[in-house]
């Protein structure tokens, strides 16, 4: 029996349907942005993340400059569930720091079929998928990093079930990767990174073990757009 996690987040056709908040900056870096300009913490992110875009309002999908080739770094996140809103929350705060010009941060929260057309129209070389999903093979805050390669093919049943579920709204990094996989939307070099959640009760914010993740993440992710 498979774990489902996915809330309703969307119209019946799967279209995302994004809260209005005040306006953001993209999620592009400047030009000529690397990795060594970064800073080296993420000091006052809650407060940016207040400021920029409210408690619960929806990262904005950085498309302007997004290309073939491209970096992509996405984020899928359950609106207003503490940890389970990870991969929006991770994104917003990102969105504070400088990357490199080829990696574009965008968030992926919203219908599968949806997220794979898109995929289908920025075709990038690269993705990191981030999530918070419980897996219960380790305590909350826990850190997982596997490939696309070391997945097991996604079962076609499986696969027509969570589309049918997309298609009615439902959201979660499983049914992203079941239905992208199958329509062999992703790159191979395609990695998912995901941490065990501890709340996932309605609410703002991670619980502390998954804050505690939050920076050893940031890490990772640098490290996997520099390859």
């Amino acid at each position: 029996m498979r774990v489902h996690t996915g809330v309703m987040r969307a119209a019946q056709d799967g279209t995302p349907q994004i809260p209005q908040a005040p306006a953001t900056p993209p999620l592009h870096a400047a030009p000529g942005a690397g990795l060594e300009a970064a800073p080296g913490s993420w000091a006052g992110r809650d407060e940016v993340l207040d400021t920029l875009l409210g408690p619960g309002a929806q990262v904005k999908p950085g498309r302007g400059e997004a290309g073939p080739g491209c970096t992509l770094v996405g984020g899928i996140g359950l609106p207003w569930l503490r940890d389970l809103d990870f991969g929006t929350n991770w994104l917003a705060r990102a969105a504070s720091l400088q990357w490199p010009d080829d990696v574009v941060l965008e968030d992926l929260s919203y219908a599968a079929h949806r997220v794979m057309h898109r995929l289908q129209e920025l075709q990038p070389r690269r993705v990191v998928l981030l999530g918070c999903m419980p897996r219960s093979t380790g305590p909350p805050g826990t850190i997982r990093r596997y490939r696309l390669s070391e997945m097991p093919d996604p079962d076609p049943d499986e696969v027509h079930e969570r589309l049918g579920e997309a298609v009615g709204g439902i959201v979660d990094l499983d049914h992203t990767l079941a239905v992208c996989r199958h329509w062999n939307a992703l790159p191979d070099d395609t990695v998912v990174i995901e941490v065990e959640p501890a709340d996932s009760e309605f609410g703002w914010g991670f619980s502390q073990p998954v804050e505690d993740a939050v920076d050893e993440v940031l890490d990772m992710v640098r490290h996997e757009v520099s390859r």
